[in-house]
């Protein structure tokens, strides 16, 4: 089939991100988008990571443009509290992968002088790390700390002004249409021919649902069912509000915070403005009810005045992935197609990096597509959308938490019983079940390893964080070489913590340089 005209079904972040992506890169399109004035956003304050930052490139976004506009602040870290045992913080900062030797190093020096976990930030991370861990930014141009800031600073932000922004400042060349889509229209073979809204019909070659998790064209009509990512992930629930601030400089930081409690763990995201909070938790482990209490319980411990006055919304999480994402001429982008759960912020990245492909795929031979395209994009994001599953699934099975129902589930499940994880479906036999040993050598053997030979990456800081050593210490005792090499480190992180604390505060900075 050949494309030219592509309409977009459904707006909010989703549909105005693929908008704004399609019409910069593919030239000779037209592209449409319709979307209901009837239907309102989530709105809970979005978190990301740093591979967001290729849309902002992609896009021409300057920070001095568009932060203001949707109440962003910066995000150098991710702060996990209580999620390996209570009273136990760990950090996840952004960039510093300093490769194979320089882990190994660190993973001697903790065998070798009983370093805790969390000295593997500081050792193999760049000093990202003590920017989140005492709520300091800088652009870093004086070069008297290893960071980057273009390349190593994340954002916290409203999505739904986001959408807003791109919509109004980034799609100038998208047609936009507000209706209420009622049906579809299709031929003999199923494909669709047109989309019916109240007021009119649509036509185009290719239609993206950004419908949300109703996902009411790739799903509904294109039956492309849902797969549940139970029992990796348990939490299907979430309530959601905005606190004012109480001590603003202190209180606008630059990490997302996340900490877990009874059944499940919330997060803190500040916003410009406001801190958007949230509570995700299991359904099968507590009611709404109790978790509503459970929640305003953490509100009051995180400094909100009135936490039973506060307003909530309670939000159904479907975690999973339908069966394709592509199917003959529609394509599930954002929640329609799949969502993991907030932890670690992959619903934002693996819309992106489903628009990427999307791109790549139209851009490939000048928007003619066939099976073989369509089979291969559906390949690629799904095992993308896997990838994160297991991250996120590992921030559980690691936990030494057994203090209530929900947390000893978690550390109790049998990890190697789930055989068609990613891990092992290319190693399965026909017809033989294989052994835990030999699923813990296939594990250790493939490409998406955790403890895998090759550069570091974020697997590490979450197995640093709960007590691992991502490479282990070998036979190692501590020679001279060793002395030295733990000199120059306790050496380092005095002098960054020393000159990390004279710089301003994250408030600070964005008063001076964002919302002056």
């Amino acid at each position: 089939m050949k494309i030219r005209e592509i309409l977009i079904v459904g707006g909010g972040s989703s549909g105005w991100m693929t908008a704004a992506s399609l019409s910069r890169v593919l030239k000779g399109y037209n592209i449409s988008l319709v979307e209901s004035d009837k239907i309102s956003t989530v709105g809970v304050g979005e978190s990301t990571i740093i591979l967001f930052n290729q849309i902002l490139q992609l896009l021409d976004l300057k920070d001095s443009d568009w932060m203001k506009e949707c109440k962003a602040t910066y995000k150098n870290t991710i702060k996990f509290t209580d999620f390996k045992q209570k009273g136990h913080t760990f950090h996840y900062p952004f960039g510093g992968d300093r490769g194979h030797e320089v882990i190994q190093a660190w993973s001697n020096l903790a065998s070798s002088y009983g370093m805790e976990s969390e000295t593997y930030s500081e050792f193999c991370g760049s000093h990202n790390y003590f920017l989140g861990k005492y709520n300091r930014q800088t652009y870093g141009n004086n070069q008297m700390l290893d960071f980057d800031f273009n390349s190593q600073t994340a954002y916290h932000f409203d999505a739904g002004l986001f959408g807003e922004y791109l919509k109004n400042n980034r799609c100038q060349d998208v047609t936009h249409y507000l209706d209420d889509i009622v049906g579809v229209n299709k031929d003999d073979d199923g494909w669709i021919t047109s989309i019916v809204g109240e007021k009119q019909e649509y036509t185009a070659d290719l239609y993206i649902d950004c419908t949300g998790f109703q996902s009411q064209i790739l799903e509904k009509e294109m039956g492309s069912k849902m797969k549940s990512y139970k029992p990796w992930l348990s939490n299907d629930s979430a309530i959601a509000t905005h606190i004012p601030y109480t001590h603003k400089e202190e209180q606008c930081t630059n990490a997302t915070t996340c900490t877990a409690i009874e059944n499940g763990w919330c997060w803190n995201i500040p916003l410009w403005d406001s801190i958007g909070c949230g509570y995700v938790y299991s359904s099968d482990f507590v009611d709404d009810e109790t978790a509503d209490k459970e929640f305003r319980k953490y509100l009051k411990r995180v400094g909100c005045m009135f936490p039973n006055k506060v307003e909530t919304k309670k939000i159904n999480i479907r975690h999973g992935v339908r069966e394709r994402s592509w199917v003959k001429n529609v394509v599930g982008v954002g929640l329609s197609y799949g969502f993991v759960e907030p932890l670690e912020s992959t619903s934002i990245v693996s819309t992106i990096v489903t628009i990427q492909r999307l791109t790549q795929a139209l851009d490939l031979k000048d928007g003619v597509v066939n099976a073989f395209d369509r089979d291969g994009y559906n390949y690629s994001v799904e095992i993308e959308m896997t990838n994160h599953r297991d991250f996120v699934a590992l921030h559980y099975k690691l936990t030494s938490r057994d203090d209530t129902p929900y947390w000893k589930y978690q550390q109790s499940r049998d990890w190697f019983a789930i055989d068609d994880s990613n891990f092992f479906k290319n190693y399965k036999q026909e017809g033989v079940a294989l052994t835990g040993y030999e699923k813990m050598h296939y594990y250790h053997s493939t490409q998406n390893q955790w403890f895998c030979k090759g550069e570091g990456d974020g697997k590490y800081y979450i197995m640093a964080g709960f007590g691992y050593k991502p490479l282990g210490s070998g036979w190692v005792q501590a020679d001279d070489k060793m002395k030295d090499l733990h000199r120059k480190f306790k050496q380092d992180v005095s002098q960054a913590e020393k000159y990390v604390k004279t710089l301003p505060s994250s408030y600070e900075f964005l008063r001076k340089n964002i919302y002056a």
